[in-house]
C-alpha cells in the first residue's frame, strides 16, 4: 500500500523540481539582458511571488516522502539539492529585483537573539546549577544587546 503513495509523491515531487527548472532557465535568460525593462521587472516580481511558494510545497511533499521510503540518504540528498537550487535561485531573483541585503547591524542585532535563546536552552537543559547559569547567561545577553543597541 505504501509503494504506490510513494511512487505518485515521487511524481509530485518531480512536478515541483520541473518549476524550479522553469525558473531556473527564466533567471539565465534575464541575466543574459544587459538591462532590464520595467515590464521585465514586473514580470519578474510576479513569477518570484509564485516560485517563493514552491519551497513549502516542496518540503511538506519531501517530509512524506522520508517517512514512506526506506532509502532516507538517497531522500535527505534529494532535499539538500532542491534547497541549494532553491536559494540560489531566490537570491539571484531579489538581486534583479534590486534588493540588498540586510544592514549588518540589523544581522549583529539578530545573532545575539539567537545566541541568547540559544544559551537559554543549552544551559537549561543542563542538569545541575541550570538556573543560576541560565541567569548569568541572561545577563550576559542583556550586557551584549545593551552595548550594541
Amino acid at each position: 500500500m505504501a509503494e504506490p503513495k510513494l511512487d505518485k509523491l515521487i511524481k509530485k515531487r518531480s512536478c515541483i523540481k520541473s518549476k524550479l527548472t522553469i525558473f531556473s532557465n527564466y533567471l539565465a535568460l534575464l541575466k543574459s539582458s544587459h538591462s532590464l525593462s520595467s515590464v521585465q521587472l514586473l514580470d519578474l516580481e510576479s513569477r518570484f511571488n509564485k516560485f517563493n511558494s514552491l519551497y513549502a510545497t516542496f518540503d511538506e511533499l519531501q517530509c512524506d516522502i522520508e517517512m514512506l521510503s526506506d532509502s532516507i540518504d538517497n531522500e535527505c540528498i534529494e532535499r539538500e539539492h532542491f534547497e541549494n537550487q532553491y536559494h540560489t535561485l531566490t537570491a539571484e531573483a531579489r538581486s534583479l529585483l534590486g534588493e540588498q541585503p540586510a544592514q549588518r547591524r540589523e544581522l549583529r542585532d539578530s545573532s545575539v537573539t539567537i545566541n541568547y535563546r540559544f544559551a537559554c536552552v543549552a544551559v537549561h537543559s543542563a542538569r545541575e546549577g541550570a538556573g543560576l547559569q541560565w541567569r548569568r547567561a541572561r545577563r550576559q545577553s542583556a550586557a551584549r544587546q545593551w552595548q550594541y543597541g
